[in-house]
């Protein structure tokens, strides 16, 4: 099991506080194979009205996630482009308006909850508390990032 970093915890503490105005998603489309097209989440940006953002994402072997304070769309967009010639591609779509995020644009992130191991936060998952409302994002070695309603039992 993996851990986030101090630099990690760090950038999820100073989200803490701000008001999500918008939340963008971004799939990865694998076209290699014409029969079995693969679409996954690969990042999900929670863009705030301050208009800083925090970047939720798989790590680089799909076992945690990562947090990012400075994802380039158009650099992995072009990075992809060059490496796979157009058969995989990076899409953005901004979620806010979904049913899934309608409800928390313009409200307040109270805390990120996290599980802990010993004195160490677990990247297996995390959960966005909004006061009245919360999120889940949780990591899939085959489905990528997986964002679901939370509720405590």
């Amino acid at each position: 099991m993996t851990h986030f970093s101090d630099h990690q915890l760090q950038m999820l503490t100073s989200a803490e506080g701000k008001t999500l105005k918008k939340v963008m998603i971004y799939f990865w489309v694998n076209r290699l194979n014409p029969n079995a097209q693969i679409d996954l989440i690969d990042n999900v940006e929670l863009v705030f009205t301050d208009d800083s953002s925090l970047v939720i994402t798989c790590n680089d072997e799909s076992t945690g996630i990562d947090i990012l304070s400075n994802y380039n769309f158009e650099d992995e967009k072009n990075h992809l482009k060059q490496e796979f010639g157009g058969k995989i591609q990076m899409i953005p779509i901004d979620a806010s308006a979904t049913k899934m995020w309608v409800d928390v644009i313009n409200t307040t992130i109270e805390a990120f909850e996290l599980s802990r191991e010993d004195e160490q936060f677990l990247n297996d998952a995390l959960i966005i508390n909004f006061g009245t409302e919360k999120r889940s994002i949780g990591i899939s070695p085959n489905d990528g990032l997986i964002i679901d309603y939370w509720e405590d039992l």
